[in-house]
C-alpha cells in the first residue's frame, strides 16, 4: 500500500466546508465504491453538488475528480480505513507499525507536494545572501532547529540557536552582520515563536516559517512559508508531534542538500574538515 490519499482526506476534515465535510465523510466509509463512480453518481449518493465534489478534489492538490478517483483505486484496501484512524488501546504491535508508516509516508508526501521549488529556491538564496542565520523552534520544532544549526554550522555557516526566548531575543536585537531568521513552529501559533517573529519584523529581518498551518500567525509574518504537513488533525493525539516533526526534519535536509549543491566542492570538503576535526579532538586520543 503505497498511497495516502484517504489520510489526506480525513486530515482535511476539520477545514473544509460543510458540504465537502460531508462528501468527505462519505467518501472515507466508501471509498472502495468510489473509483466505480461518476462524479454525479458520487455527488447524488453523498447529497452534495458536482461542483463540490471537484472542488473537494482540486483542494487535496489534485487536478480533478478524475485524479482522484485513481488515487483511491491505488491505494484503497479493505483495511486502509481503520489504519487512517487514531492510535487505540487493542492495536497489535503490527498495526502500530502500519499506521505509523502510512503517517510518515503521508506526511512526506504533502511536505513534497508544499515544498515547490520556487520556494526552496529562494530560502537558499537568502541563506547564501545572509552572514548570520538565527534559527528558532519550542519543544519539537526546538529539536529541528537545533538539527539545522548543526547541519549548517558543519560547512561553516554562523548559525545562532538557544531554547532560552530572551537570550534569543538579545542576539536577534543585537546582531551587526546581516541576519536572517528562520523559524519552526508545527501549529505556527506557539507564543514565544510569534513574538520572535514580530520582532524580527519590527527590525526588518527577513522571516522564514516553517509550520503545516498556512493560515497561521506564523505564516502571515513570514517573508517565505515552507509549508509542512503534521497528517493528523489538530483536535486529536499528537504524541511527540512524531509525524510532524519528521516532516519538519525532512524540510530542513532538502533545504541542506539544495544548499550544499549550490556549492557542491567547496560544501564537501569543509563536512570533511569538520569531520576531521572532531575525530582528531574527540577520539583520536581515545583510540588504542
Amino acid at each position: 500500500m503505497d498511497n495516502t490519499i484517504l489520510l489526506s482526506i480525513h486530515a482535511q476534515q476539520n477545514i473544509n466546508s460543510k458540504a465537502e465535510n460531508i462528501l468527505g465523510d462519505y467518501i472515507l466509509n466508501n471509498a472502495q465504491i468510489v473509483p466505480q463512480l461518476s462524479v454525479s453518481e458520487l455527488a447524488n449518493k453523498s447529497g452534495v453538488s458536482q461542483a463540490t465534489v471537484v472542488r473537494f478534489a482540486k483542494n487535496l492538490g489534485l487536478n480533478g475528480f478524475k485524479e482522484l478517483k485513481v488515487e483511491l483505486a491505488r491505494g484503497t484496501s479493505s483495511s486502509i480505513t481503520s489504519l487512517s484512524s487514531e492510535i487505540s488501546a487493542t492495536d497489535t504491535l503490527d498495526e502500530l507499525k502500519q499506521k505509523m508508516s502510512l503517517r510518515v509516508q503521508h506526511s512526506i508526501d504533502v511536505t513534497n507536494k508544499g515544498l515547490k521549488t520556487e520556494l526552496v529556491d529562494k530560502t537558499v538564496d537568502e541563506l547564501q545572501n545572509h552572514d548570520v542565520i538565527q534559527a528558532y523552534g519550542l519543544g519539537a520544532s526546538g529539536l529541528v532547529a537545533r538539527d539545522f544549526t548543526q547541519k549548517f554550522s558543519r560547512i561553516g555557516k554562523t548559525v545562532i540557536n538557544t531554547d532560552d526566548t530572551h537570550q534569543f531575543a538579545v542576539n536577534l536585537l543585537t546582531q551587526t552582520s546581516s541576519q536572517i531568521l528562520i523559524l519552526f513552529s508545527d501549529s505556527g501559533e506557539s507564543k514565544e515563536t510569534v513574538k520572535i517573529g514580530n520582532l524580527a519584523v519590527k527590525n526588518n529581518v527577513p522571516i522564514v516559517g516553517v509550520t503545516s498551518n498556512k493560515e497561521s500567525s506564523l505564516a502571515k509574518i513570514s517573508d517565505i512559508l515552507l509549508p509542512t504537513s503534521d497528517s493528523m488533525p489538530r483536535d486529536q493525539i499528537r504524541s511527540a508531534a512524531t509525524t510532524s516533526l519528521m516532516s519538519q526534519l525532512y524540510a530542513v535536509d532538502l533545504i541542506y542538500y539544495c544548499y550544499l549543491q549550490r556549492d557542491y566542492d567547496t560544501n564537501v570538503r569543509k563536512l570533511k574538515e569538520s569531520h576531521e576535526l572532531v575525530d582528531e579532538i574527540f577520539h583520536k586520543g581515545s583510540k588504542k
